[in-house]
C-alpha cells in the first residue's frame, strides 16, 4: 500500500526537554505510545511520553561495561523488545570501542526496571553508528570507523561483512565521519555519508529460507543525492518516495523526494531552526506519517563545525530538546 506523504505548511512543536549537556543519538516509539532514547555521554536509557509536553523524561536504566549508549532499534514481531548498541566513546576524538550489543525487555507501564542481557560483542566494528532489525534475529549494524555495514546473527554471534565501498567512507583523513545512518525499506539499504553529504541506496533481497542469512545486497551502490551537508539521522516513508534527514551544525531539516524507480532526488530545506538535531524517526499513527526530530542542543566539540547560531538557542527554554516535525497537510492515499 504505497503511500503519499506531503509536508506543507510545518510546525515545530516542543515535546519535552532532556537532561542539560546531554547527547542523545537513537530513540524509538514504543506500544504504549512513549518514547525510548538512548544517551550517547552516559550509558543511560530514558522514557518519556511523547504526547504530554509537561511530561519529565524518567531515567529507566543506567547501563554498565560501557560509557555511553549510540543507538536503539525494535525487533519486528515482538513489541515492546529492543536491542540496544553501547560502546566506550571519546566525544572529544570522535572514537568508539568495544561495542556491544544488548537485548531489551521493557514492561507497558515502566514499574520494574527493563531487562537487559548482553546477546554479541561487535569485535571488529571501528565506530558503529546506525544499526537496523532484518528480522528478529539478523542486524545490520553501519560502521563508519571501516567504511562498512556488518551482517549479525544474534543467535550464533556471528558477524560478517555484509557490503563495504568506498561510498561509505570519509571523503578525506580529515573527516571524522564517513556511513552513518541506515534504513532497509522496500528492496533496498539506504544510507548516508555524514562528511561527504550523500545519500545512497543498495538493492538487497529477503533470503527467508536462511533465517540466519535474512538478506543479500544485489547490487552496487546507488547515489540518490549529494550536496547535502553534515547529515545526521534519515527516515524514509514506506513508498520510499520521501527520505528525511537532518544537518546537525546548521540546524535543518531536510526532505528528500525520490524516484523510487530510477533513485534520483531532489532536496527541500523544511526547517532551519533545530539546534543541532541528530536523529530522525518517522512512525505512522492511525495510518498517517508522523516525523519525530531529537535535537542534542548546543555541544561544543571542535571537530563539529557551526554554521550560524541557531534560532532555538535563544528561545526560553533548555536547548537540549525532543520535538515532533509535523504537517497541517498530511496526505495518505492507500492504494
Amino acid at each position: 500500500m504505497p503511500d503519499s506523504f506531503t509536508m506543507a505548511d510545518e510546525e515545530i512543536v516542543l515535546v519535552t526537554q532532556l537532561p542539560s549537556d546531554s547527547w542523545f543519538e537513537g530513540f524509538v516509539l514504543r506500544p504504549n505510545g512513549n518514547i525510548l532514547a538512548t544517551r550517547l555521554d552516559k550509558p543511560e536509557l530514558y522514557t518519556f511520553d511523547a504526547e504530554d509536553p509537561d511530561a519529565t523524561p524518567h531515567l529507566l536504566h543506567h547501563l554498565e561495561l560501557c560509557n555511553g549508549l549510540i543507538n536503539i532499534i525494535e525487533l519486528p514481531g515482538r513489541p515492546d523488545e529492543y536491542h540496544i548498541l553501547s560502546g566506550n566513546i571519546d566525544l572529544e576524538k570522535g572514537t568508539c570501542k568495544d561495542c556491544l550489543l544488548w537485548h531489551a525487555v521493557l514492561s507497558q507501564d515502566d514499574s520494574s526496571p527493563p531487562k537487559l542481557t548482553q546477546i554479541a560483542e561487535v569485535k571488529d566494528a571501528g565506530f558503529a553508528m546506525g544499526i537496523v532489525a532484518v528480522t528478529d534475529r539478523v542486524m545490520l549494524i553501519a560502521d563508519s570507523g571501516k567504511g562498512c555495514v556488518w551482517h549479525l546473527d544474534t543467535e550464533t554471534g556471528k558477524m560478517s561483512q555484509f557490503v563495504a565501498d568506498d561510498t561509505m567512507m570519509p571523503p578525506t583523513e580529515a573527516d571524522f565521519f564517513g556511513l552513518n545512518r541506515i534504513r532497509v525499506v522496500g528492496d533496498y539499504l539506504w544510507f548516508t555519508n555524514t562528511s561527504a553529504g550523500t545519500l545512497y541506496r543498495i538493492p538487497v533481497e529477503m533470503d527467508t529460507a536462511q533465517p540466519e542469512v535474512a538478506i543479500r545486497a544485489t547490487g552496487p551502490v546507488q547515489k540518490v543525492l549529494g550536496d547535502l551537508p553534515h547529515l545526521d539521522g534519515l527516515a524514509l516513508t514506506k513508498d520510499q518516495t520521501r527520505a528525511y534527514t537532518v544537518s546537525m551544525a546548521d540546524g535543518q531539516l531536510l526532505e528528500i523526494k525520490v524516484d523510487p524507480a530510477t533513485g534520483q532526488g531532489s532536496v527541500e530545506v523544511i526547517t532551519t531552526s533545530l539546534d543541532s538535531p541528530t536523529g530522525v524517526e518517522l512512525v505512522y499513527v492511525n495510518g498517517r506519517p508522523k516525523l519525530y526530530v531529537v535535537c542534542c542542543g548546543e555541544i561544543d566539540m571542535a571537530w563539529i563545525p557551526k554554521i550560524d547560531e541557531n534560532p532555538w538557542a535563544s528561545m526560553d527554554f533548555n536547548s537540549n530538546v525532543v520535538g515532533t516535525v509535523t504537517s497541517e497537510v498530511v496526505t495518505v492515499t492507500q492504494m
